[in-house]
């Protein structure tokens, strides 16, 4: 088990990709901290994977974008298992509008969630990393923080944001020995896109996004920081 007895937080716990990578790490070992916005899905998963792994989770239900929040998970972390091995910022929302009909409240949620989240959380545990030796942070974005695409400003430039703050995040890491990489899936069929008519067998699924985060988080990756791979469909591949 590459990661027993090491502690990985992970935001936006309770589905899609967040829940997957919760239940992908507790299979290779790892203690979790689990945080989300909605209580009854995030107790849900953590009761999952305390059932079916031998691995001790906390849950700690809140707002990314809220400081005091990600503070506290922070701190729950530490006293209940001293040390914080692994951040995945996973958290994020989004909304289809066109830039002309996009209100400016829906704006600055979505920029506070998707990008002041991970800075949020990325600053609260450095700290601790910096302080027991180092640490893997792996951001999740989206290829829509690569190129453009329609009906989604506010998203894509949150995920634009957070792939520039990632990449600065990886050169004051280095001192530090904290690495920080940036996974990009395309299109997932997850909540987030639940809305939207497209065929849904040219997506990703939740799970697609595991092994890419298990590497980036391992001692095999100790030599990689602020890389954006890119997870994504294409027709040949399947």
């Amino acid at each position: 088990m590459r990661f027993k007895n090491r502690v990985v937080l992970i935001t936006g716990a309770s589905r899609g990709i967040g829940k997957s990578l919760a239940h992908a790490f507790a299979r290779e070992g790892a203690n979790l901290v689990l945080t989300a916005r909605t209580q009854t899905d995030l107790e849900k998963v953590a009761a999952e994977i305390r059932h079916q792994y031998n691995v001790s989770v906390v849950h700690v239900v809140g707002d990314v974008s809220d400081e005091d929040h990600a503070k506290a998970a922070v701190e729950i972390a530490l006293k209940e298992f001293k040390q914080i091995n692994v951040l995945i910022n996973n958290a994020a929302i989004s909304g289809m509008r066109p830039i002309y009909g996009l209100q400016k409240a829906s704006w600055e949620k979505t920029i506070a969630v998707n990008l002041t989240g991970t800075f949020l959380f990325t600053k609260h545990v450095w700290k601790p990393m910096k302080s027991q030796g180092g640490g893997a942070i792996i951001n999740i974005a989206s290829t829509g923080g690569q190129k453009g695409f329609p009906l989604l400003a506010a998203y894509c430039a949150s995920k634009w944001g957070q792939i520039g703050f990632s990449k600065t995040a990886a050169e004051e890491g280095k001192p530090d020995n904290i690495r920080v990489n940036v996974v990009a899936p395309g299109k997932a069929d997850t909540d987030i896109r639940a809305s939207i008519k497209e065929d849904k067998a040219k997506m990703l699924t939740a799970n697609d996004c595991d092994g890419v985060c298990l590497f980036l988080a391992s001692d095999d990756a100790k030599w990689i920081t602020g890389e954006v791979i890119a997870v994504e469909w294409f027709e040949a591949s399947r």
